[in-house]
Protein backbone atom coordinates (compact mmCIF):
# COMPACT_ATOMS: atom_id res chain seq x y z
CA UNK A 1 0.00 0.00 0.00
CA UNK A 2 2.64 2.78 1.17
CA UNK A 3 4.39 1.39 -2.59
CA UNK A 4 1.27 2.71 -3.99
CA UNK A 5 0.79 6.18 -2.63
CA UNK A 6 4.46 6.37 -3.63
CA UNK A 7 4.24 5.90 -6.85
CA UNK A 8 1.26 7.91 -7.58
CA UNK A 9 2.76 10.78 -5.60
CA UNK A 10 5.83 10.01 -7.73
CA UNK A 11 3.84 10.18 -11.01
CA UNK A 12 1.75 13.36 -10.08
CA UNK A 13 4.64 14.93 -9.51
CA UNK A 14 6.64 14.15 -12.62
CA UNK A 15 3.69 15.70 -14.60
CA UNK A 16 3.80 18.77 -12.26
CA UNK A 17 7.66 19.18 -13.45
CA UNK A 18 6.61 18.79 -16.94
CA UNK A 19 3.45 20.35 -17.06
CA UNK A 20 3.24 24.33 -18.38
CA UNK A 21 0.50 25.53 -16.18
CA UNK A 22 1.14 29.43 -16.22
CA UNK A 23 -1.15 30.62 -13.71
CA UNK A 24 -3.28 28.61 -11.20
CA UNK A 25 -6.56 26.94 -12.82
CA UNK A 26 -8.77 29.18 -10.48
CA UNK A 27 -6.54 32.72 -11.27
CA UNK A 28 -6.89 31.94 -15.07
CA UNK A 29 -10.54 33.75 -14.87
CA UNK A 30 -10.66 36.30 -12.10
CA UNK A 31 -14.50 37.11 -12.60
CA UNK A 32 -15.92 33.43 -12.41
CA UNK A 33 -17.08 32.14 -9.57
CA UNK A 34 -17.87 28.45 -9.52
CA UNK A 35 -16.16 25.07 -10.59
CA UNK A 36 -17.48 21.88 -10.59
CA UNK A 37 -15.78 18.30 -11.66
CA UNK A 38 -15.24 15.08 -10.45
CA UNK A 39 -13.38 13.35 -7.82
CA UNK A 40 -12.06 9.53 -7.80
CA UNK A 41 -9.49 8.25 -5.82
CA UNK A 42 -8.98 5.48 -2.66
CA UNK A 43 -9.64 5.78 1.16
CA UNK A 44 -6.88 4.12 3.84
CA UNK A 45 -8.93 3.02 6.40
CA UNK A 46 -9.06 2.29 10.28
CA UNK A 47 -11.54 1.94 13.11
CA UNK A 48 -10.36 3.79 15.98
CA UNK A 49 -11.35 2.08 18.98
CA UNK A 50 -10.79 -1.35 17.68
CA UNK A 51 -7.83 -3.85 18.70
CA UNK A 52 -6.22 -3.38 15.89
CA UNK A 53 -3.11 -0.59 14.43
CA UNK A 54 -3.29 0.23 10.84
CA UNK A 55 -4.69 1.70 7.99
CA UNK A 56 -5.07 -1.30 5.97
CA UNK A 57 -8.91 -1.51 4.18
CA UNK A 58 -8.84 0.47 1.19
CA UNK A 59 -11.89 1.40 -0.33
CA UNK A 60 -13.17 3.77 -2.96
CA UNK A 61 -13.86 7.58 -2.88
CA UNK A 62 -15.58 9.17 -5.51
CA UNK A 63 -17.97 11.52 -6.36
CA UNK A 64 -19.17 15.26 -8.41
CA UNK A 65 -17.53 18.42 -6.29
CA UNK A 66 -18.32 21.94 -6.86
CA UNK A 67 -15.67 25.18 -5.59
CA UNK A 68 -16.81 28.14 -5.18
CA UNK A 69 -14.35 31.26 -4.87
CA UNK A 70 -15.25 33.35 -2.18
CA UNK A 71 -12.52 35.93 -2.06
CA UNK A 72 -9.01 35.75 -4.57
CA UNK A 73 -7.54 33.53 -1.93
CA UNK A 74 -10.44 31.57 -0.22
CA UNK A 75 -12.90 28.87 -1.99
CA UNK A 76 -15.50 26.96 -0.54
CA UNK A 77 -16.16 23.04 -1.95
CA UNK A 78 -19.42 20.94 -1.68
CA UNK A 79 -18.91 16.85 -2.43
CA UNK A 80 -21.18 14.28 -2.77
CA UNK A 81 -19.26 11.11 -2.32
CA UNK A 82 -19.66 7.33 -2.24
CA UNK A 83 -16.95 6.29 0.14
CA UNK A 84 -16.15 2.89 1.32
CA UNK A 85 -14.80 2.93 4.79
CA UNK A 86 -14.00 0.36 7.94
CA UNK A 87 -10.60 -1.62 8.62
CA UNK A 88 -8.78 -4.68 8.24
CA UNK A 89 -7.20 -6.11 11.31
CA UNK A 90 -4.86 -8.93 11.33
CA UNK A 91 -2.70 -10.05 14.45
CA UNK A 92 -0.95 -13.28 15.52
CA UNK A 93 -2.08 -14.93 18.67
CA UNK A 94 -1.62 -18.05 20.66
CA UNK A 95 -4.74 -20.73 21.02
CA UNK A 96 -5.16 -23.42 23.51
CA UNK A 97 -6.90 -25.19 21.00
CA UNK A 98 -5.09 -24.47 17.89
CA UNK A 99 -1.53 -23.12 19.00
CA UNK A 100 -0.10 -20.06 17.22
CA UNK A 101 -2.65 -18.36 14.55
CA UNK A 102 -3.52 -15.42 12.54
CA UNK A 103 -6.66 -13.74 13.46
CA UNK A 104 -8.55 -11.33 11.10
CA UNK A 105 -11.10 -8.73 11.62
CA UNK A 106 -12.87 -7.37 8.30
CA UNK A 107 -15.54 -3.86 8.71
CA UNK A 108 -16.82 -2.80 5.45
CA UNK A 109 -19.10 0.58 6.26
CA UNK A 110 -20.29 2.23 2.74
CA UNK A 111 -21.75 5.61 3.05
CA UNK A 112 -22.89 8.80 1.08
CA UNK A 113 -21.44 11.83 2.31
CA UNK A 114 -21.50 15.28 1.76
CA UNK A 115 -17.87 17.15 2.92
CA UNK A 116 -18.23 20.99 3.55
CA UNK A 117 -14.56 22.77 2.79
CA UNK A 118 -12.76 26.23 3.23
CA UNK A 119 -9.71 26.30 0.98
CA UNK A 120 -6.92 28.71 1.49
CA UNK A 121 -4.83 29.24 -2.09
CA UNK A 122 -1.27 29.16 -1.02
CA UNK A 123 0.64 30.06 -4.70
CA UNK A 124 -0.88 29.26 -8.15
CA UNK A 125 -0.38 25.27 -7.56
CA UNK A 126 -1.40 24.89 -3.86
CA UNK A 127 -4.11 24.72 -1.87
CA UNK A 128 -5.20 23.79 1.43
CA UNK A 129 -8.30 23.14 3.46
CA UNK A 130 -10.27 22.44 6.69
CA UNK A 131 -14.08 21.42 6.83
CA UNK A 132 -16.58 18.88 8.06
CA UNK A 133 -18.69 15.83 6.44
CA UNK A 134 -21.84 14.08 6.97
CA UNK A 135 -22.18 10.41 6.34
CA UNK A 136 -25.26 8.67 5.90
CA UNK A 137 -25.03 4.68 6.78
CA UNK A 138 -25.85 2.78 3.34
CA UNK A 139 -24.42 -0.56 4.22
CA UNK A 140 -22.46 -2.12 6.64
CA UNK A 141 -20.58 -5.81 7.31
CA UNK A 142 -18.59 -7.23 9.51
CA UNK A 143 -16.91 -10.25 10.26
CA UNK A 144 -14.08 -12.18 11.87
CA UNK A 145 -11.77 -15.59 11.74
CA UNK A 146 -9.96 -15.97 15.45
CA UNK A 147 -9.16 -20.04 17.19
CA UNK A 148 -13.12 -20.45 17.62
CA UNK A 149 -16.19 -19.78 15.47
CA UNK A 150 -17.24 -16.33 15.51
CA UNK A 151 -20.57 -14.54 14.39
CA UNK A 152 -21.59 -11.16 14.36
CA UNK A 153 -25.28 -10.52 15.00
CA UNK A 154 -26.47 -7.22 12.96
CA UNK A 155 -29.05 -6.75 15.21
CA UNK A 156 -26.94 -6.68 18.20
CA UNK A 157 -23.90 -5.12 17.00
CA UNK A 158 -25.67 -2.28 14.43
CA UNK A 159 -23.58 0.70 13.72
CA UNK A 160 -25.54 3.95 13.60
CA UNK A 161 -27.08 5.45 10.67
CA UNK A 162 -25.11 8.83 10.67
CA UNK A 163 -21.13 9.66 10.96
CA UNK A 164 -19.62 13.34 11.34
CA UNK A 165 -16.33 13.83 11.19
CA UNK A 166 -13.64 16.87 10.50
CA UNK A 167 -11.46 17.07 7.46
CA UNK A 168 -8.29 18.32 6.47
CA UNK A 169 -7.17 18.42 3.04
CA UNK A 170 -4.70 19.79 0.63
CA UNK A 171 -4.67 20.18 -3.34
CA UNK A 172 -1.63 20.38 -5.83
CA UNK A 173 -2.73 21.49 -9.18
CA UNK A 174 -0.02 19.13 -11.67
CA UNK A 175 -1.90 20.25 -15.32
CA UNK A 176 -4.75 22.77 -16.32
CA UNK A 177 -8.04 21.83 -14.66
CA UNK A 178 -5.94 18.47 -13.17
CA UNK A 179 -5.04 18.54 -9.09
CA UNK A 180 -3.77 15.84 -6.84
CA UNK A 181 -6.13 16.05 -3.73
CA UNK A 182 -4.93 14.40 -0.12
CA UNK A 183 -7.03 14.30 2.55
CA UNK A 184 -7.20 13.38 6.55
CA UNK A 185 -11.01 12.58 8.18
CA UNK A 186 -11.71 11.53 11.96
CA UNK A 187 -14.91 10.86 13.14
CA UNK A 188 -15.87 13.60 15.94
CA UNK A 189 -18.68 10.93 17.27
CA UNK A 190 -19.13 7.51 18.30
CA UNK A 191 -20.36 5.35 14.99
CA UNK A 192 -21.71 2.83 17.18
CA UNK A 193 -22.67 2.71 20.84
CA UNK A 194 -20.74 1.28 23.09
CA UNK A 195 -23.47 -1.75 24.36
CA UNK A 196 -23.50 -2.67 20.28
CA UNK A 197 -19.32 -2.66 20.18
CA UNK A 198 -17.89 -6.74 20.35
CA UNK A 199 -15.56 -6.51 23.24
CA UNK A 200 -13.60 -9.07 22.04
CA UNK A 201 -12.50 -6.96 19.07
CA UNK A 202 -12.73 -3.62 20.60
CA UNK A 203 -9.44 -1.52 23.08
CA UNK A 204 -11.98 -1.18 25.47
CA UNK A 205 -12.40 2.76 24.96
CA UNK A 206 -16.23 2.50 24.54
CA UNK A 207 -16.59 4.43 21.17
CA UNK A 208 -15.71 3.85 17.77
CA UNK A 209 -14.75 6.15 15.10
CA UNK A 210 -13.35 6.13 11.12
CA UNK A 211 -10.07 7.72 10.28
CA UNK A 212 -8.43 7.41 7.13
CA UNK A 213 -6.48 9.06 4.65
CA UNK A 214 -7.47 9.50 0.76
CA UNK A 215 -5.76 9.90 -2.38
CA UNK A 216 -7.74 11.15 -4.96
CA UNK A 217 -7.70 13.23 -8.60
CA UNK A 218 -10.00 16.04 -9.11
CA UNK A 219 -10.92 17.35 -12.94
CA UNK A 220 -12.05 20.37 -12.85
CA UNK A 221 -14.24 21.20 -15.97
CA UNK A 222 -13.26 24.20 -17.54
Amino acid sequence: MRKILAILILVACSFAAEAQIGRGYFNNNPDRKFYGGFAVGFNFSALKGDAYEGYRKVGLNLGPTVYVKLLPKLLASLDLLYTQKGCRGVRVLESYYTGQFIESYRVNLNYYEVPVVLHYLLNDKWNIGAGAAYGGLISSKEDAYTDQPFTFNPSITAFRTEDISYVLDASMQFYKGWFVNMRYQQSMVTIRDMQNIPYYFSNGAGRQGNSLFSLRLIRLIP
